[in-house]
């Protein structure tokens, strides 16, 4: 189940990766493509930013199906969640059916778009067939189920706009999943907003730097509930080290740490131990933010990150911490920066339900953000 995924899940958006389970039909679940906009367009008055245009899929009828979605709650990351309109042909249902959603979420829990489509997939799945994260404000899931005699695929593409999200949900049955998917592909390749907007959420964003034991220094945002623990305190080479906490989370679940590392003269980037790097700046992290809290640290899985150099000397890690109270998420990645190793450690709630999701879900933008920032100045993007 998608909601089973945890931070294997999560690690396959921030990477980028498609996890398919195998299909029986030769169509690429979440493929895209152009095709000519439909005349017209369905109206979303409550949510100006959120007008846009696209080849909707031909044959379908569209009704006003106003309707307010309130499955999601739990996580608390919407603070309205609508439908605004339903497509179908009445004479066959089944075969296709569109929605079109939007909601408004609460810039404090902004989270990746991959990651609002797979919690929309817990309720309006839960298989996995594929899940796109490439993009920070554009994602898909391809959901769906097989095990109530009705097997069914659902395509869920999200868009974010400043503190709004468009949602498109199409379904249809599995028999009518190949004749359906190029309308599909069209649907979501070709959509276009009417109007640019600002985003007040990246534009909130607060610049921070930290100065590595090089001297190089890193820039990268954060956003402004994002504060720093600790401030002042003195540092010791050859470790560079900047921690902020989560301040708008009451339980103060998730905290990020910025870290450089100085290579030792005549090191091989090769050789760099990036896991054993990853694991002890974790450690450092458990140690400062938890005192004295006894823990288990399980491996879930690390890989190499999409957008750098292939000569990068680079990985994620991924692991769960077992508490005695609690389950932990613990991420980190760590690349070779001439003479650093820099990256980022971080934790969060362990998603074993749905507002621990939401939490985990915000977790993952800030990694995003700082990842990004690493991608840009130190990877050498080759994007």
């Amino acid at each position: 189940m998608l909601g089973a995924l945890g931070l294997a899940g999560a690690a396959a958006m921030m990477n980028g990766r498609m996890t398919m389970a195998q299909e029986t039909n030769s169509v690429e679940p979440l493929a895209r493509s152009k095709g000519r906009l439909s005349e017209g367009g369905l109206e979303l008055p409550d949510f100006p930013g959120l007008q846009f245009r696209t080849a909707l899929p031909e044959g379908l009828e569209w009704f006003d199906s106003a309707e307010t979605i309130g499955d999601f709650d739990a996580s608390g990351m919407f603070t309205e969640f609508r439908r605004l309109w339903l497509g179908y042909a009445p004479e066959d249902r089944d075969r296709l059916q569109v929605s079109v959603h939007a909601a408004r979420i609460p810039a404090e829990r902004v989270a990746l778009a991959s990651d609002y489509a797979r919690l929309l997939a817990r309720v309006w799945g839960p298989k996995n067939y594929g899940i796109y994260g490439d993009e920070r404000d554009f994602g898909e899931v391809m959901t769906g189920e097989d095990e109530s005699g009705f097997d069914r695929r659902t395509r869920i593409s999200v868009w974010r706009r400043g503190t709004d999200l468009l949602i498109l949900r199409a379904d249809t049955t599995l028999e009518d999943f190949e004749t359906q998917a190029s309308a599909l592909a069209a649907m979501v390749g070709s959509l276009e907003f009417r109007e640019g907007i600002a985003d007040p959420i990246i534009d909130g964003l607060v610049a921070h730097q930290i100065r590595l034991p090089s001297g190089a220094v890193l820039d990268y945002p954060l956003p402004p509930h994002w504060q720093a623990f600790d401030q002042g305190k003195a540092q010791a080479a050859p470790i560079s080290a900047a921690v902020w906490l989560d301040r708008a989370d009451e339980g103060g679940n998730s905290a990020i740490g910025i870290f450089g590392v100085a290579v030792p003269a005549g090191a091989r980037a090769a050789d760099a131990p990036l896991d054993q790097i990853a694991a002890t700046m974790s450690d450092l992290m458990m140690e400062n933010l938890l005192p004295g809290t006894e823990f288990k640290r399980q491996p879930v899985t690390n890989y190499r990150m999409k957008g750098f150099r292939p000569d990068t000397v680079q990985a994620m890690f991924l692991d769960r911490l077992e508490l005695a109270d609690r389950k932990m998420g613990a991420s980190g990645f760590f690349l070779v920066a001439g003479d650093d190793v820099a990256g980022f450690s971080s934790l969060t709630a362990y998603p074993v339900d749905a507002e621990a999701m939401g939490i985990m879900m915000h977790a993952n933008f800030i990694d995003r953000l700082v990842l990004d920032a690493l991608r840009e100045q130190v990877g050498q993007s080759a994007n």
